[in-house]
């Protein structure tokens, strides 16, 4: 038989199970899908691509008479901007207060806010500058618009969305319409900030931002449960949230973008899932968040991931809810300026709705310490500082190659091939199948033949022939595998270590 004939291979398998295999945390694939969702609710509003959220937005600019209150971390939407530049074309007052200026130059690590978003931003501020008042500061964060308040009668929504596209078409964001008792809360809260609690104002759009300094006649609201805040004077929305966690008898659902592990908000919640409560999280996945949310699912807590969730909210049971701009961190529930809306009954059930269909189509489930078994599709590794991606199949055939046999008489007994490594994790699949080949030796090259002396005593070539490699090993060299009898035979005669096949 020649070199490279079937005869001298032999195919081998073997089938590895995994699925116990333990994995460090992972955001595994969730095969439920998302279901269409009315974007325009009672009270309770959604972002989404029909922008409904966003148009709400227009509306109340386009019905404002008198004057009208935006509060956003950002601006930059071409629609609400021009609702704003038509309501100060009707005379009416427009004031709007922002984040400082200086804080959209850092850099945003999670994608919120693109350089295309930022630089509209500040185009904005020239389009608007003139026919709307700016006040700034690094801590305003609250979300809100408020059309003709400080009558009784005026609209207002609270949002978790900045005013910006993106967010009212792409994150899953909330917007709440307010009562009009809730809408002079807001607004009252407003108007301190906007005069007292600002840094710096914008009103030419020839200038740049000017610090001011506090008027000193608008005095503090008092604390509100009705529309917490957070405050230099006030942290009602962190004893409003607290109130809640503290109050859930069956099930709680939190949704942030930011979380803080070491916050208390937190570790409420924590100590709410170890005691046996059913408590959700809704997440953006994003490296920075992972301590808190790893904790939270290592308490006990179902975790759920998304790509774009910005949406900060606080249900329990049905009937008590908290919606606001605050994320759960000390950036917000601390210090800052913040809003928030207590809700119950028919507006809390609104709000526990969408929460609920949001969880039902996530994407992704936060596992603490889940087997291979437990993944399926594509997946995300958390590495201890980042996340990888990954995919895992339910059955996955390697091929580990071929291995040389020492001699070619026992190919079954050769050892397979070392299976290759893959990182700290083995190959992604449920079952390995491996599958390599075992080939026979070949006569090495220059090999040198050994005679034997002959029954007349003169020396003859053994049958089959016997060589002496260069490296020192004496072998039998085959030409077929009906040869590998009397190979066997002639290596016990000869010492040979081995059968190859001749070239």
């Amino acid at each position: 038989m020649k070199r490279g004939e079937t005869a001298w291979i032999r195919h081998h398998s073997r089938v590895v199970d995994q699925r116990d295999y333990r994995l460090p945390p992972i955001w595994a694939p969730r095969s439920t899908p998302r279901t269409a969702q009315s974007e325009s609710g009672r009270t309770v509003h959604a972002s989404g691509r029909n922008r409904e959220l966003g148009n709400r937005i227009v509306s109340m600019l386009a019905d404002a008479e008198e004057q009208v209150v935006l509060s956003s971390f950002l601006l930059a939407d071409r629609d609400i901007e021009d609702a704003v530049l038509a309501a100060a074309g009707r005379k009416v007052r427009v004031y709007i207060l922002l984040a400082s200026e200086a804080r959209l130059d850092i850099e945003d690590k999670d994608g919120e806010f693109e350089q295309a978003m930022r630089d509209q931003h500040r185009e904005m501020l020239l389009r608007l500058g003139g026919h709307a008042l700016f006040r700034s500061a690094p801590h305003f964060h609250a979300k809100f618009v408020l059309a003709d308040p400080g009558g009784g009668d005026g609209d207002g929504l609270l949002l978790t969305a900045n005013l910006t596209k993106e967010a009212l078409q792409r994150n899953e964001e909330l917007g709440v319409e307010l009562t009009p008792e809730e809408v002079e809360e807001t607004f009252a809260l407003a108007r301190w900030a906007f005069w007292e609690y600002a840094e710096h104002e914008f009103i030419d759009p020839t200038d740049r931002f000017r610090s001011v300094k506090p008027l000193g006649s608008v005095e503090h609201p008092e604390p509100s449960s009705s529309v917490p805040a957070t405050t230099s004077e006030s942290r009602e929305l962190l004893a409003e949230a607290t109130r809640l966690v503290e109050a859930a008898s069956g099930k709680l659902v939190a949704a942030s973008f930011g979380w803080d592990k070491d916050h208390e908000i937190v570790e409420f919640l924590r100590v709410r899932a170890r005691e046996g409560l059913d408590v959700t999280a809704l997440a953006r996945i994003r490296p920075s968040q992972m301590p808190a949310l790893l904790a939270l699912a290592e308490s006990g807590a179902r975790v759920f991931g998304f790509k774009w969730l910005h949406a900060k909210a606080l249900c329990a049971d049905d009937d008590k809810a908290l919606v606001m701009s605050a994320n759960l961190q000390s950036d917000g529930l601390d210090r800052g300026f913040e809003l928030g809306v207590r809700l119950n009954g028919d507006r809390a059930l609104e709000v526990r709705d969408r929460l609920d269909q949001w969880s039902k189509g996530a994407r992704f489930e936060l596992l603490a310490s889940p087997t291979l078994g437990d993944i399926q599709g594509d997946a995300l590794a958390w590495r201890g500082d980042r996340l990888d991606e990954m995919t895992v199949e339910t059955e996955r055939r390697v091929d580990l190659g071929s291995v040389t046999a020492k001699s070619a008489d026992r190919l079954d007994d050769a050892a397979p091939p070392d299976p290759p490594l893959a990182g700290d994790l083995p190959e992604l699949a449920h079952r390995i199948v491996y599958e390599w080949r075992t080939q026979a030796p070949v006569l090495a090259k220059n090999a040198k033949p050994v005679l034997h002396a002959g029954k007349n005593e003169k020396s003859d070539p053994y049958d089959p022939p016997v060589f002496d490699e260069p490296g020192g090993r004496r072998v039998v060299a085959a030409d077929s595998e009906l040869q590998i009898p009397e190979a066997r035979q002639t290596a016990a005669k000869a010492k040979a270590a081995a059968i190859v096949v001749k070239e």
